[in-house]
């Protein structure tokens, strides 16, 4: 018997536009490999292009167990890639670990074959030659904007708004700009004193935004290309004098050199998510109290285009770095224990219940072939209710298969330690380390730990 990879991968917008969903290629991909009678793995990258290879960490741990495996499996070719430099680095990490790949909608993509690997290359190309004619194209209309003085991306830097497809000064954020690098200039610089002020005028923005501000060269009619250090003239209307931009620009290394020497370290940076839109929660220094507390907080509450929808994260509550710790050390006999007994429960198989759904499902596809064999439904009709109704069969004969169970030995160690005591005798940089060590993520509420997984 085979044992096979199975990779899937959809964009958010190839979801949306095309239908490309996970789980219609998981599904096809299934059955395939049920057919064949293969045994099989899957590795999904949901919601990433396929321009690049760096960031499908699901692409790179199959290449990674690729020797485990004797073909790898996918719908159509552009699920794999686009991008010839890359299509033939994976080839090459699959041909090293003896393996080879098919495309299963696209019988000619099948790199075990001379006529096989040559389609491969081809269409692979193809794709790229594509991407690059679109990328021309794109650029050749944005050029064209950018030169009748039209705006090219829907958000305004803050400060302007856009009226008749062009960029305006928005007088109430203009004016709150001025105010800003005025009192930057008037503190000396004081980056405590021009945060405290931020943080008043300029509600829900970060430490990012207000250097990002301090620097925008947008303010004196300066616009900077995205990702690229060229700049256009006469394209937006400044709203201030360069003498004004230029004090502060004069002010601006010596405030840097300042904060990189109160670099102030947190226990918990990047490992904290919001419960509600799963995105990472943002590290935010209070400066204005005495032990300078580290809080976190989801900042998609402050931005506002979702979809078609106008809408905003509910999660408005911050958490500090010390509420965190304290839980933490507080319930992590518990929460270990807990996350111990879900995951056994979800690697285990569901054979008797699915059994019966299934068989009972078969004799609804054999009914079914009846019918269509009596001339008393259409064939169409056949067709959609048998894809219907096989999808979740395949479905159920997925949850009979034993998934592979995680190595609990540290956690279970951790449960039999007296950790409080342990812990305090770390350093900041170690109490890092141990949680980095076995915690994966931590999901946030309301400003309270709402759930936590384990590595």
């Amino acid at each position: 018997m085979k044992t096979v990879a199975c990779y899937c991968r959809v964009s958010t917008e190839e979801q949306v536009k095309y239908g490309f969903s996970i789980q219609a290629q998981k599904d096809a991909l299934s059955k395939y490999c049920q057919e064949n009678e293969y045994k099989y793995d899957f590795y999904i990258d949901e919601g990433i292009s396929a321009s690049s290879m760096k960031k499908r960490k699901a692409l790179q741990k199959m290449l990674e167990k690729s020797i485990a495996y004797d073909m790898i499996l996918f719908t159509k070719l552009d699920r794999l890639s686009r991008n010839v430099l890359d299509a033939n680095n994976i080839n090459k990490i699959l041909q090293d670990n003896h393996c080879t790949m098919k495309a299963i909608d696209e019988d000619d993509v099948d790199t075990s074959t001379a006529d096989g690997m040559f389609m491969f290359n081809l269409k692979v190309s193809l794709a790229q030659r594509e991407i690059g004619k679109t990328s021309e194209r794109i650029r050749f209309v944005f050029k064209n904007k950018r030169e009748k003085g039209e705006v090219t991306s829907g958000t305004p830097k803050y400060g302007y708004k856009i009226k008749d497809k062009k960029f305006v000064i928005d007088s109430e954020e203009a004016e709150n700009i001025r105010n800003l690098y005025k009192y930057f200039i008037s503190v000396n610089g004081d980056h405590k004193k021009t945060y405290s002020y931020f943080v008043k005028h300029f509600p829900g923005k970060g430490k990012d935004a207000l250097f990002n501000y301090l620097r925008e060269t947008a303010y004196i009619g300066k616009y900077k290309l995205y990702r690229k250090n060229v700049y256009l003239d006469n394209y937006i209307p400044p709203i201030m004098d360069k003498e004004l931009f230029n004090e502060v620009q004069n002010l601006l290394p010596r405030v840097e050199k300042v904060l990189k020497k109160e670099n102030i370290p947190s226990i918990f940076a990047g490992m904290l998510y919001c419960y509600y839109c799963k995105s990472r929660l943002v590290r935010k220094v209070d400066y204005r109290s005495k032990n300078k507390i580290i809080n976190y907080f989801c900042d998609k509450q402050y931005k506002y285009k979702v979809g078609i929808n106008e809408k905003q994260c509910q999660n408005s509550k911050v958490i500090s770095d010390k509420s965190v710790e304290e839980y933490l050390i507080n319930n992590l006999k518990y929460l270990c224990k807990q996350y111990i007994s879900k995951s056994i429960i979800k690697t285990k198989p569901k054979p008797q219940k699915n059994n019966i759904k299934i068989n009972s499902l078969k004799n609804k596809l054999s009914k079914l072939k009846d019918l269509y064999l009596d001339d008393l439904i259409s064939k169409e009709d056949y067709k959609q209710d048998y894809i219907k109704i096989n999808k979740e069969i395949l479905k159920l004969e997925e949850e009979q298969k034993e998934k592979p169970q995680k190595d609990f030995t540290y956690l279970n160690e951790l449960i039999n330690k007296d950790i409080p005591d342990i812990y305090n005798t770390f350093n900041i940089d170690e109490k890092r380390k141990f949680w980095l060590k076995i915690i994966d993520k931590i999901y946030i509420k309301e400003g309270k730990i709402k759930e936590v997984t384990f590595l």
